[in-house]
């Protein structure tokens, strides 16, 4: 069986409803001539290289279909050229057969899947952390402390440092003035 492909480019100013039917018509036309529809998606918009009918971007759509009888095909690509919605249309064979296409599915954002998880912890809670709230709280502190601590010695070093490099650098600027 021969397989192939029509990649045609519509008005970009049709609306979605308009688009949808402007498709639904291609495909009852294509079944005309008893080809098999694999594949029908829209591309998205895009610029044109030059303008066609005054137009700078325009719709872009596949179509992958299983080839019908050749006579037939014959009237579906006049039918096509005298469509006033398609700006322009080229269909070329294809070698093997088109995997069919599969909307991805967008993934939600990231704090959504934070704040479900954050409240099935919640509500997931262990008897050990519901038996000893004391002692969860009494480890709490001691992190709190620790942290401070260590912020505490990273400033008492980044101060060091800081009058090491002022040293350095006036030490520097008065062995320049010497050897000018």
């Amino acid at each position: 069986m021969r397989y192939y492909e029509t990649l045609y480019i519509v008005n970009p100013n049709l609306e979605n409803e308009a688009l949808a039917t402007t498709m639904g018509e291609i495909g009852t036309e294509l079944e005309k001539t008893k080809s098999k529809l694999i594949n029908h998606r829209v591309w998205g918009k895009k610029r044109l290289a030059y303008q066609i009918d005054n137009q700078k971007y325009g719709s872009f759509i596949l179509l992958q279909f299983e080839g019908g009888e050749q006579d037939q095909m014959n009237e579906f690509h006049t039918w096509m050229k005298l469509n006033n919605a398609v700006l322009r249309h080229m269909t070329v064979s294809l070698e093997e057969q088109p995997e069919v296409y599969v909307e991805e599915v967008k993934e939600a954002p990231v704090e959504e899947e934070v704040k479900e998880e954050s409240a099935s912890e919640e509500t997931t809670e262990t008897p050990a952390t519901k038996e000893a709230p004391a002692e969860a709280e009494a480890s709490e502190e001691t992190e709190s402390e620790s942290l401070e601590e260590a912020t505490a010695e990273t400033d008492e070093n980044e101060s060091n440092d800081e009058s090491e490099n002022s040293e350095e650098s006036s030490e520097k600027e008065t062995k320049e003035k010497e050897a000018e």
